[in-house]
């Protein structure tokens, strides 16, 4: 899944980060503010993920899951998922 750097640190993004992404460096203390299109996808039993990867700043909250859900159904969502294991 691909997403677009919108800017950093409010500015536009150079040239470099312009265009379709799956990954971008971010210097320490930087923000980056991305958008990301789902299309027609909403299934709330299938978390999409978000990490860094360097391992501290994963254990520091840098990780983490989150779903596409239908519009509308946001308060019958529930808040956490079941651990049922990967189908492969």
């Amino acid at each position: 899944m691909a997403f677009t750097v919108l800017d950093v640190d409010g500015e536009a993004p150079p040239e470099h980060l312009r265009g379709p992404k799956d990954t971008v460096f971010v210097e320490g203390k930087t923000k980056v503010r991305l958008a990301v299109e789902f299309g027609t996808h909403a299934d709330p039993k299938t978390p999409y993920m978000y990490h860094c990867h360097i391992l501290k700043h994963e254990d520091k909250g840098m990780m983490g899951q989150f779903v596409i859900v239908a519009p509308g159904t946001e308060d019958q969502t529930p808040r956490t998922l079941a651990s049922a294991g990967h189908p492969h």
